[in-house]
């Protein structure tokens, strides 16, 4: 079952950057996530290390709380420019 997430990792990274990169800037490091979220999970399937639980899932969890928050910011930025 890994390998059908990991393939929407891939489908929804890909489609992001062939379709939406020119909505902004933003898009490209979002796909870039979903990509490294694929490969997170393949990997996962590829171990024996199990990738989703204890300390490797935490370390997932961080990356994922910095692109949202990453992402937050520049939205927030962005919007804020645009009110002006």
């Amino acid at each position: 079952m890994g390998y059908v997430y990991a393939a929407l990792w891939f489908i929804v990274g890909i489609i992001l950057f062939v379709r939406f990169r020119r909505e902004g800037k933003i898009i490209i490091p979002i796909s870039i996530y979903f990509l490294f979220l694929g490969g997170w999970w393949l990997t996962n399937e590829f171990v024996e290390a199990d990738l989703l639980h204890g300390t490797y899932a935490w370390i997932l969890r961080g990356i994922s709380a910095a692109v949202i928050a990453v992402c937050g910011i520049f939205y927030y930025k962005r919007r804020k420019d645009k009110s002006n």
